[in-house]
Formats: C-alpha cells, sequence, structure tokens
C-alpha cells in the first residue's frame, strides 16, 4: 500500500510540475522550437521591427477551407507564424483567417485587396478537378495597406510578411539614386524594377554634377546598363560616396552586340572597367557561354519552307538553384537569365575586403575572347567539349574599405546590364520575375540595414514520408497484423508463469497473505 501511495503522490507531483512550467513559460513567453529549421524562431530582424510598431497592425489572412494536404499545411504554417508575431510584437499584432469562398461578398472582398486566386488540383468522387482557391494576406496600419497576393507553398514566410509590415510602418521611406546621364535606359524602360523597388524605397532620377558631391539624401546608387563612357568627375564623386559608407549596385554590360546589326561580340572598354578594376575586381574582356542557356528564335530553311524555330543559345547563361551562392543577394531564387555576360575575378585585398561571388554560370562553361564571331545558323550541335572552362562568376559582391581610408561600404557588381530592363515602346516585354527580384535583393542587401534581407532563403522545409517498396510495404502489412497478436500471446504467456509462481509461493508453509 506504501508504494501505492507513494506512486500516485510522485505522479500527481510530477503533474503539478508539468503545469507550473507550462505556466511560467506562458508568463514569460518562452518557447523551445525543436523544428530542424527553426520555422517559429523569429529573427533579430523581426523582433526589433516588432518592438517598433507603434500602433497596432492588422492580418486579414484569406484562405480557402477544404484545401490539399500540402497547401493545408502552408496555411498551418502562416497561422502558427502569425501566433507567434502576436505574441511577441505585445499585441501589436493582431490577425484573422477568413474563407472567401463562404460568401461572393468576401471573395469580392479579397479579390478588390489585391487577393489573387489560383486554380488547385483536387480529387473529389474519385475524379481529378480544379478549384478556385485564395492563399493570400492583407496586412494593414492605419491608411497603409500592403497586399500578399499569394503565399507560395515552402517560401519565406517570415521575409514575405515581415517585408509587408514594414512596407505599411515605415514613415520615411530611404531614397534610391537610379543614375542617368551615360547612355542608361529610362526609368520607364524598368516598370518591374520600379515596382518592386517601391515597395520599401523611394527611387528617383539622379544625375551627377561635376563639381558637387552627392548628397546624403540618398541612401545609395543604381547603375543600369550604361553604355557611353563615364566622366572621371563623376567616378570621383562616385569614390566619394563610397568613403562616407554608402553603397553602389552596378549592372553593367561589358560585352556589346547587336545581332540584328552583326553576328559579333565585343569587348566594351570603359572608364568603368578601370574604376572596378581599382577596386580589385577585374572584369575580364571575355564573353561566357553556357550549355545551360536560355533560347533565341532564328529563321530556318526546312525544306521549301522557311520556319522561326527556337534554338538554344550559349551567349545567355541561364543561372538556376547550383549557381546561386548563399550569400543574401541570391537568396530565394529559382532561376536568372543573362544575357552576354563577361566573367570577373578578384585580385584585391581579402584582408581589408570581403569579396563574395553571388552568381555563377553552370560547371559546363566556357570563356571566349572578344570579338567573337557568333554563328546562328551554326550546323554543328553544341557538345561538352564546348564548355571546358568550368563556372564563371558573373555576379559579385565586395563588403568593406572601399576607397583607401574610407568607411566600409558596399558594391554589387553585375556584368549583364539589360537582366531587369523591360524596354521602351514597341519594344516593351515581360522580364522574368527572378531577374527583378535580384536587382531588388541587391538593393535591400547594399540598402536595407534592418537584416530582412537574409530571411529571403528562410523557407519551409517539409519532410514527405519516404517511398517504401513493394517488399518493404509487404512486410510492414504482415508486422501490422501479427505483431499485436504476438504481443497479447506473450503478455499471457508471462502473466500465466506469474500467476503459477505465485500460486506456488502461497502453497508454501508460513506464507501470510
Amino acid at each position: 500500500m506504501r508504494t501505492r501511495r507513494d506512486l500516485i503522490r510522485y505522479t500527481l507531483l510530477l503533474v503539478l510540475a508539468l503545469v507550473l512550467v507550462n505556466l511560467v513559460g506562458s508568463a514569460f513567453k518562452f518557447r523551445w522550437d525543436l523544428t530542424s529549421d527553426k520555422r517559429y524562431t523569429l529573427s533579430p530582424a523581426t523582433l526589433e521591427l516588432l518592438e517598433t510598431l507603434n500602433e497596432a497592425v492588422t492580418i486579414t489572412a484569406y484562405f480557402s477551407k477544404d484545401l490539399p494536404p500540402d497547401l493545408e499545411l502552408t496555411r498551418q504554417d502562416f497561422h502558427d507564424l502569425l501566433v507567434e508575431y502576436a505574441d511577441r510584437s505585445d499585441g501589436n499584432v493582431v490577425f484573422e483567417f477568413i474563407d472567401p469562398g463562404a460568401d461572393e461578398k468576401l471573395e469580392e472582398e479579397a479579390v478588390k485587396a489585391g487577393i489573387r486566386p489560383m486554380l488547385v488540383n483536387v480529387r473529389e468522387k474519385d475524379k481529378q478537378q480544379q478549384m478556385k482557391a485564395y492563399m493570400g494576406a492583407l496586412v494593414k496600419m492605419g491608411e497603409q495597406v500592403a497586399p500578399i497576393a499569394v503565399i507560395q507553398p515552402r517560401s519565406a514566410y517570415e521575409w514575405t510578411l515581415s517585408s509587408a509590415i514594414k512596407q505599411v510602418s515605415v514613415v520615411n521611406k530611404p531614397t534610391i539614386g537610379l543614375v542617368q546621364g551615360h547612355g542608361e535606359p529610362a526609368m520607364g524602360a524598368l516598370p518591374q524594377a520600379l515596382q518592386g523597388l517601391n515597395v520599401l524605397y523611394n527611387v528617383e532620377h539622379f544625375t551627377f554634377w561635376d563639381t558637387l558631391p552627392v548628397h546624403d539624401r540618398w541612401e545609395a546608387l543604381v547603375f543600369i546598363d550604361p553604355v557611353d563612357s563615364i566622366p572621371p568627375s563623376h567616378l570621383y564623386w562616385l569614390d566619394d560616396f563610397l568613403a562616407r559608407g554608402r553603397s553602389v549596385v552596378i549592372a553593367y554590360s561589358a560585352i556589346r552586340s547587336d545581332l540584328q546589326q552583326l553576328p559579333m561580340a565585343e569587348a566594351r572598354n570603359t572608364d568603368l572597367v578601370q574604376w572596378l578594376a581599382r577596386k580589385g575586381l577585374q572584369v575580364r574582356p571575355e564573353v561566357v557561354i553556357d550549355a545551360q542557356c536560355g533560347q533565341v528564335n532564328v529563321l530556318q530553311q526546312r525544306g521549301y519552307f522557311t520556319m522561326q524555330t527556337a534554338i538554344p543559345f550559349p551567349y545567355f547563361p541561364l543561372v538556376s538553384r547550383d549557381g546561386f551562392t548563399e550569400h543574401p543577394v541570391a537568396g530565394g531564387l529559382e532561376a536568372v537569365l543573362f544575357q552576354f555576360s563577361s566573367p570577373m575575378e578578384y585580385t584585391g585585398d581579402t584582408m581589408q575586403v570581403k569579396y563574395s561571388p553571388v552568381l555563377r554560370t553552370s560547371a559546363k562553361s566556357a570563356r571566349l575572347r572578344t570579338p567573337a564571331f557568333i554563328d546562328l545558323q551554326r550546323a554543328q550541335p553544341w557538345t561538352d567539349a564546348d564548355f571546358p572552362d568550368g563556372p564563371q562568376v558573373i555576379g559579385a559582391a565586395l563588403e568593406g574599405p572601399l576607397v583607401p581610408g574610407g568607411r566600409p561600404a558596399r558594391l554589387v557588381v553585375f556584368t549583364n546590364g539589360s537582366f531587369p530592363v523591360n524596354g521602351q515602346g514597341q519594344q516593351l516585354q515581360q522580364v522574368n520575375p527572378d531577374n527583378v527580384n535580384l536587382l531588388v535583393n541587391a538593393v535591400d542587401w547594399i540598402a536595407d540595414r534592418t537584416g530582412l534581407i537574409d530571411l529571403r532563403g528562410k523557407g519551409v522545409n517539409y519532410r514527405p514520408i519516404r517511398e517504401l517498396g513493394d517488399a518493404e510495404r509487404t512486410s510492414l502489412k504482415w508486422l501490422n497484423l501479427l505483431l499485436p497478436i504476438g504481443l497479447a500471446l506473450g503478455y499471457g504467456l508471462l502473466r500465466a508463469q506469474w500467476r503459477r509462481r505465485q500460486r506456488k509461493q502461497r502453497m508454501k508453509p508460513g506464507h501470510v497473505q
């Protein structure tokens, strides 16, 4: 009896201890994130953002009900993240979930708010069907509104949500200067890039003055595809800008080519290449070709007909996941298409300046000396022997004192200038979204000091159940069938032996019940 009373007492004490620990953890907001990817641990940048909120942020999550299991996981992960935001913000983040499919007015409200419906495949009554589903959110503070059109599965939920909160809460956006005056495309030729940048920045036209430094109101400068020479006075003031700890993004085409006029790739040697060389960044007078590439349409003779045919064009490298480094500028990207890029390498002092490759071509790449003739009607197909030089760096970042005696600054360089350009008039065309995201990432890294850019690559890692072979599946079926029976029989035998020993013990002389 003593043993039984002790067991009950210890059990009650253990339960009480667990309740007390849970109450203390709730009171002091203590949680232990056991997930391997730390999906429920908010970054210091997000925590700092939540601490600076001066009024409540309302988040309306528009999610359809009865989503497929993989999308239901996205809904649950986003809900759990919102719970964490609400707890960490001391009530300054308030959220609710709404099913737009429950009412026509709610659906109209979601669409009007900027939430984009999508078609998903579902199985009902043994039939594959498509349903219209909503997976978005609307972030609001006062009169400021930031829609999240679609919350992509496994994406960087924290970055998406924190960026939207910052968009509605920021009072004074940093000003970014889009440099003009050296043949750069006008701002009207960059609608997608401007749309992405205007979320967190004021983007304005900027022109150098020969006799005046860059004003402190400019947080960063962005060069996109300059084609004319840059005067020494402009480069001088650019150095002065970096020496004051400000930062620059340069997307520069070191190769000049116009396939409609002449099928040649020639080096464009300007003062900008020499200026980069003084920073230790050597842009080689070569053009990169890559077996992993985009396509171009060419006219080819097929019998009596001339047809337009899409052919692989190694002069347009397609950088995919293997080509993106761990640098924040490459975070969250899937594929970026460049055109006529040059390889570059760093020869400066790595003890003073941190050099980080951002983009690399695939392992099947090569460097061609310029001028290089481009054969659009190449008779022989490209083979592995045409790409012997391995991965080539076509995007890099420098961080440190880039000017002797100056403050630490940041510089991002891409050796293709047209990758974010839409064009104008009849030449206007849609740009690959990740091309725009690459430019936005670069500006975020040099201009946004909050650290939110580091969250771009923080996605959710789902671990689906491993597929089993037929033999393993059959073994498990028999195991599920026989194991409970075997356990029951084993328990019965052990209990029968125990009872037999107990009866024998009772039959011994002197045994006291």
